[in-house]
């Protein structure tokens, strides 16, 4: 336990330097437009049958080339790109007696970005990610007490219908999800820009396609599901999201975020709709922000998709995409 803590501290800690070490007047330059951002907040219960403690997203980028902020920066027309590895664990700690993490998620991903800036400083991006996402747990996901792909479990999953309610049934304490995922993206950002040629409003537009697949990056047989399993977590999962970003005076940067998630091909007891809005703060405009949310819909804890309901956040985040300067190029630098 203590050690848990201690590790999630320092882990925290380590996002909180790198975002000071992204300022403009650093040399920092691993922008991702399209990202998850490390997350750290309270969250209330979305079921009666768990007591949320905290809810932490632990997200760290691994950079192979970024050349997003230098090419914005240096060239009208020169595309940006990043080639990158990233961790996204997921973990929540509740009120109870037993192990301090039940079923933490892990998404290992493998990502390239690409980034065009167009004559009006505005940015179109889209993005590929692939890999594996999982709980790393053994046990069966409906029945307590047996292990997975046994045949108590098999014979069990065998009796649920689609009027079974898979919430009241789910193993919480160890239940196996894992499957194989790639996820296609798009944003574009509208940006209007202050004598500095900062963007200080910016309107973010983001569409995604995410597929649950069998093979590792389509190609290796492992890491998948089971037929059972694709039948109740759906193959595809569609996403829109909107932000608008304002620098309101020098030292203070608000964003508003509406987020929508859409599962198709879930067991019929499953909320397919997930709605997040946002509100952040970031004071002296940092990285670092305070935000609140309010979610309505299904959960996105791993197998607890098969959970819906509604859920207040307020926690701390940090920003990948910090506006920066885009200064524009002279034809003779193209």
């Amino acid at each position: 336990m203590k050690t848990f803590l201690l590790t999630l501290i320092m882990t925290l800690l380590l996002f909180s330097v790198n975002a000071q070490n992204t300022s403009d007047d650093s040399g920092f330059t691993d922008y991702y437009p399209i990202a998850e951002k490390p997350a750290f907040s309270y969250m209330s219960n979305m079921n009666s049958t768990e007591s949320i403690l905290f809810d932490a997203k632990p997200v760290v980028y691994y950079s192979v080339i970024n050349t997003m902020r230098k090419n914005m920066q240096d060239s009208i027309h020169k595309a940006g790109n990043a080639f990158y590895v990233t961790f996204q664990p997921h973990i929540r700690m509740y009120a109870e007696n037993s192990k301090p993490v039940k079923t933490p998620s892990y998404r290992i991903l493998f990502g390239w970005q690409h980034m065009i800036k167009t004559k009006s400083n505005n940015f179109f991006t889209w993005a590929i990610e692939s890999g594996h996402y999982s709980n790393g747990q053994s046990g069966c996901a409906f029945l307590v007490g047996e292990e997975d792909e046994t045949m108590p479990c098999s014979d069990f999953h065998a009796t649920i219908t689609d009027a079974t309610n898979l919430s009241d049934l789910l193993n919480r304490n160890n239940g196996n999800f894992s499957t194989n995922t790639t996820k296609l993206s798009f944003n574009f950002r509208f940006n209007e820009l202050n004598k500095n040629d900062e963007p200080y409003k910016i309107h973010s537009f983001t569409t995604s396609w995410e597929l649950y697949h069998n093979r590792f990056l389509g190609l290796l047989d492992f890491g998948g599901y089971s037929d059972f399993d694709i039948n109740i977590y759906g193959r595809n999962r569609f996403g829109f999201g909107y932000e608008y970003e304002h620098q309101w005076k020098p030292k203070i940067r608000y964003a508003i975020e509406q987020k929508f998630e859409l599962i198709q091909g879930a067991h019929p007891f499953v909320e397919p709709l997930r709605s997040e809005t946002t509100f952040t703060l970031y004071p002296f405009n940092r990285n670092i922000g305070l935000f609140v949310s309010y979610i309505y819909g299904h959960d996105n804890y791993n197998y607890r998709f098969v959970d819906s309901g509604n859920q207040i956040a307020i926690g701390v985040s940090w920003d990948w995409f910090k506006p920066f300067q885009i200064s524009r190029a002279k034809a003779t630098n193209l």
